[in-house]
């Protein structure tokens, strides 16, 4: 990928510890990550699980920026995944499902948009642009 898009900036990291700056990042989109965090019982996730995806979501919420967007696509329940993903001080939480008409394989999209922030809270001081 590096040597089709070198115009992209490529970086390996651990999404619990993210070597990113606080309000820096417009959007971030997840297929599959917190797929594979979340294992054992979705009533009752074990402790690691709950510590893991905790510091995952807290992660994003830091690194992005007064109206930007977090974008997790997967086939996980909303009752299940809704409470990992809320967070009231950070964003506003939205799900749209995604389906391809009857008989096909549901999934669902969380949509995190965060909440404006004012300009001295931000430590990045460059435009957002994003669609509303």
């Amino acid at each position: 990928m590096r040597a089709k898009h070198p115009e992209l900036d490529w970086q390996v990291d651990d999404v619990r510890h993210l070597q990113v700056d606080s309000s820096s990042i417009d959007i971030a989109i997840d297929k599959g990550t917190l797929d594979t965090m979340l294992h054992g019982s979705p009533w009752s996730p074990p402790e690691e699980v709950q510590k893991n995806v905790s510091q995952y979501v807290d992660e994003v919420a830091r690194i992005l920026r007064s109206r930007g967007k977090w974008i997790y696509i997967t086939y996980r329940q909303p009752h299940f995944v809704k409470p990992q993903l809320t967070r009231d001080d950070s964003w506003k939480l939205e799900v749209r499902r995604l389906e391809d008409g009857p008989g096909t394989f549901e999934y669902f999209a969380y949509i995190m948009t965060k909440h404006e922030l004012q300009v001295n809270e931000e430590r990045k001081g460059a435009p957002l642009n994003v669609p509303e």
